[in-house]
């Protein structure tokens, strides 16, 4: 993932306790109004670059961000600004600060059980009649890191796929869908056209074996520039984020993925209440 560096050169949005120069020579002009408008806080700009480092996985969960003067430092901010920025991310539950340690990406929260099988998007929106468009964003082989490698159960740096496809249901994005796929397992996958196939077909096809565990994960997140960009909504959203990691029939897991739903879906399911 690029380094994203923050909007400094052009007038900006002055943090009362910066030091980077800049500050002073806005508070209490004519241009304040206008850098209001320019750019965001300095605060939020970082809080999106650690944010977007966080959900590409180029931070794993469990690892230590940068020390506050090492982010200070890498982004030219002062202290105040850069402190604003993980509160504001260990609000959210994205970080956790632990006492004389650091700071470090946390752990996923709440795990919820909503279905047993499989969970196809295009399966049920063909179910509920809605014609659909997938377009591929992103579609690359690269090797494994570590944490897709302990999900997706193969050796450390071997070969695996990366897939981002966004939906559309009348034109409007209703979901971006991002895989890890195991080519251990499914060889032939990047071969694939996702825009006439769909993933779990061609799963299926290239392994040889049917699809039938997935263990799920849900989470209330923030959209994040990125995100809202692909699913046309603010950054500052709310948006429901499905984590969920697919088996074949042997328990081999194939995909681990994670599906942002633009604000307004919802998931729905049926539950019975053991005797």
């Amino acid at each position: 993932m690029a380094n994203r560096q923050l909007s400094v050169s052009g007038p900006f949005v002055p943090e009362e306790d910066d030091t980077i120069g800049f500050g002073e020579a806005l508070k209490g002009s004519a241009l304040q109004s206008h850098a209001e408008k320019a750019a965001p806080a300095l605060y939020t700009q970082l809080t999106d670059i650690i944010r977007e480092k966080i959900y590409s996985r180029e931070w794993a969960v469990k690892s230590k961000i940068p020390s506050e003067h090492e982010l200070m430092a890498q982004y030219r901010l002062a202290r105040g600004t850069v402190r604003r920025a993980i509160s504001a991310l260990v609000d959210e539950g994205l970080l956790v600060r632990e006492h004389g340690r650091g700071t470090f990406v946390a752990e996923p929260g709440l795990s919820h059980a909503v279905e047993s099988r499989p969970f196809s998007f295009a399966e049920a929106l063909h179910n509920q009649g809605k014609a659909f468009k997938t377009v591929v964003v992103d579609e690359w082989v690269t090797p494994a890191p570590s944490d897709v490698a302990i999900e997706l159960d193969v050796p450390p740096h071997s070969d695996v796929m990366f897939l981002r496809r966004v939906r559309y249901v009348d034109g409007v994005p209703i979901m971006c869908q991002e895989s890890w796929l195991s080519l251990q397992e499914c060889p032939g996958l990047c071969d694939i056209d996702y825009r006439n196939e769909s993933l779990f077909d061609a799963v299926e096809r290239c392994a040889g074996r049917k699809i039938k565990y997935s263990k799920m994960r849900y989470a209330a997140r923030i959209a994040g520039k990125e995100h809202g960009d692909l699913l046309a909504c603010e950054e500052t959203a709310a948006i429901l984020l499905l984590e969920q990691t697919i088996s074949l029939a042997d328990h081999r897991p194939v995909e681990w993925g994670t599906t942002w739903f633009r604000p307004g879906q919802s998931i729905v399911s049926n539950a019975v209440q053991p005797d």
